[in-house]
């Protein structure tokens, strides 16, 4: 609901004036006419002057030559990219096989070193003793 003060001085409304001060000039459209114009005359000296090179065979044949060698060496490019890759692949695998070859080299060193040292003991009891080495024993008959 809208309260309205009977005291409160009234205000009046702004009075709004539309002017047209379009002027009654066509220089819009003598400049689009202009800038149309002169688009057209270029692209007509583009296409006539582009003409006497697409004509030539020299020039055909310098692009297609010039066209080939540059895919073949993109190509070379793409080549050696792959050699690249497979290279260091082929290396980290065959780091990795080193690798794991010296881990097993390594346990099969411990392993013989294990069983020489259970050979050892084993046959350390049977070996004569150290304080009877000296004594002259009796000749066998």
């Amino acid at each position: 609901m809208t309260q309205i003060d009977p005291n409160a001085p009234h205000r009046p409304t702004p009075q709004v004036h539309l002017t047209d001060n379009r002027a009654a000039s066509s220089t819009a459209w003598v400049v689009a006419a202009l800038v149309a114009v002169v688009a057209i005359i270029a692209v007509a000296f583009m296409v006539t002057s582009g003409q006497n090179e697409a004509t030539d065979p020299a020039a055909i044949a310098a692009a297609a030559d010039q066209g080939r060698a540059e895919g073949m060496l993109s190509g070379a490019q793409s080549s050696l990219d792959s050699a690249r890759a497979a290279a260091a692949s082929a290396a980290d695998s065959t780091a990795a096989q080193a690798s794991m070859a010296a881990a097993d080299a390594r346990a099969a060193a411990a392993d013989a070193a294990r069983s020489a040292e259970d050979a050892a003991s084993r046959a350390a009891p049977a070996a004569p003793q150290p304080d009877t080495i000296g004594e002259p024993q009796p000749a066998p008959q």
